[in-house]
C-alpha cells in the first residue's frame, strides 16, 4: 500500500516537473503571436494592446514614436476604424532565447499591409516592444 501510494506520487511529481514550464511561461512568445494574430483579424486594438509591454515603439505608416500602451491603443482603434481587417497571416517568425519576431501581412478591404513584431521577455512574460505596420507596395 505504501509503495503504491510513493509511486503514484512520484509519478504525479514527475507530471507536475514536466509540464512546469507550460504552467509558468503561460504568456510565451507563440502565445503572445497567436493572440495578437486574433487581434489583428478582428482589429481589436483592446486584446492587441494587452501584449504590449508599459511603452511601446510603434512605427504606423511611416510615423514612428514611442507611446504608453493607453496611448497606442488610441491609435490603433484609429488605424482599425479606417482600415477594416479582412485577414491576418505570419510568413516568418523566429524565437531565440528571451527574443521574438514575427512579420506577417494584414489584408484590409482597402489595403493591404506588412506587420511586424518584436518581442522580448521579462519576468518569464513575453511583450512586444516594437510594431511596424507598413503599406505592402513599400516593401
Amino acid at each position: 500500500m505504501v509503495r503504491r501510494l510513493a509511486f503514484y506520487l512520484i509519478v504525479g511529481f514527475l507530471f507536475v516537473v514536466s509540464k512546469a514550464d507550460t504552467l509558468v511561461l503561460q504568456d510565451s512568445p507563440e502565445e503572445v503571436i497567436k493572440s495578437s494574430i486574433d487581434a489583428f483579424e478582428k482589429g481589436d486594438a483592446v486584446s492587441l494592446t494587452n501584449n504590449f509591454f508599459s511603452t511601446v515603439e510603434i512605427d504606423l505608416l511611416g510615423e514612428e514614436n514611442f507611446y504608453s500602451k493607453a496611448q497606442a491603443q488610441l491609435l490603433l482603434k484609429s488605424f482599425f476604424e479606417k482600415n477594416s481587417p479582412v485577414k491576418f497571416t505570419i510568413n516568418h517568425k523566429g524565437v531565440k532565447e528571451l527574443t521574438a519576431f514575427a512579420i506577417g501581412v494584414l489584408q484590409c478591404k482597402s489595403n493591404s499591409y506588412r506587420v511586424s513584431m518584436f518581442m522580448k521577455t521579462e519576468k518569464e512574460k513575453s511583450r512586444i516592444h516594437q510594431l511596424r505596420i507598413e503599406p505592402e507596395s513599400e516593401i
